[in-house]
């Protein structure tokens, strides 16, 4: 697939942000559902994602959050995105373990948390990818299953993206210090 994609970076989105939109672009792009794999217009919240597709009838068919997403925000958007698939694409340990603790300190059991398709693209390939901070960029990227290969202009990079299971994820509802397991 050849694509160009154009990326708007917001004011307060760290570069290291945008390489992570786009390399769940990559991830998402043509997983066969739905509607196009889009950039969302703004930063990633309980009313919009980081990424999304829909259906014609404009009801959400994909939902991908790019880092840890508050967990509020999450349990949110598994109530009133359920007919949505909900991925959370995160760039480093720091934000797998931000999720993590997020869902030990929740009360009780997400529903729907268990269909999450998370991802951990590694950081040392977002950081490579986010020390060139100019506008324009041509990028060859390959993914040959759990690992990306990416030619940033000429210079080449590659890394994991391992999967994160939501069963387990599912498993931390509720054993947060003090709280029974």
């Amino acid at each position: 697939m050849n694509t160009k994609l154009v990326v708007p970076r917001r004011e307060d989105e760290s570069m290291e942000h945008v390489v992570l939109r786009v390399l769940a672009y990559c991830l998402y792009c043509q997983d066969g559902r739905g509607g196009a794999l889009r950039m969302a217009p703004g930063p990633a919240d309980r009313d919009g994602p980081d990424l999304w597709s829909h259906h014609l009838e404009g009801r959400a068919d994909d939902w991908v959050i790019c880092g840890a997403p508050d967990i509020e925000d999450l349990r949110y958007v598994l109530q009133h995105q359920r007919q949505a698939h909900i991925r959370v694409v995160l760039g480093s340990p720091k934000e797998r373990e931000h999720l993590f603790a997020g869902v030990r300190s929740f009360r009780r059991t997400l529903p729907g948390l268990e269909t999450v398709d998370i991802r951990e693209i590694d950081h040392a390939l977002l950081e490579a990818l986010a020390r060139e901070e100019r506008e324009r960029q041509r990028w060859m990227v390959t993914l040959v299953g759990d690992h990306v290969y990416v030619d940033a202009d000429g210079v080449a990079t590659d890394g994991e993206v391992h999967a994160i299971s939501a069963a387990s994820l599912a498993g931390t509802v509720g054993t947060a210090a003090g709280m029974p397991a």
